[in-house]
């Protein structure tokens, strides 16, 4: 779905070729995107369409993000529905890895 092109969802490209945008397995996503607020806006709204159709249910306070650029990240995008920015230098777990 965030790879149909009428949604705009920018993933990332790959160094030697290619484009990721999301992983699954089992009821955990991962997805890569695009660091900018509009990009991060559009995959927001196509998760809400998602969810509304399917009855699933994003738990915000469970959810986080690394920002993988050199830039710093000049805003805080998803703090108000509680996502967590996880600090430089830090990591998380995904599928208990």
């Amino acid at each position: 779905m965030l790879g149909d092109p009428k949604y705009g969802v920018e993933g990332l490209s790959l160094p030697r070729g290619g484009l990721i945008r999301d992983q699954t397995f089992a009821d955990d996503t991962a997805l890569y995107l695009q660091g900018s607020s509009t990009n991060l806006d559009r995959a927001k709204e196509v998760l809400r369409t998602f969810c509304s159709a399917s009855g699933a249910k994003i738990n915000w306070k469970k959810t986080a993000a690394i920002w993988a650029n050199q830039r710093e990240k000049q805003w805080t995008w998803g703090e108000d529905e509680g996502l967590i920015w996880i600090p430089k230098g830090k990591g998380t777990r995904y599928l208990g890895i």
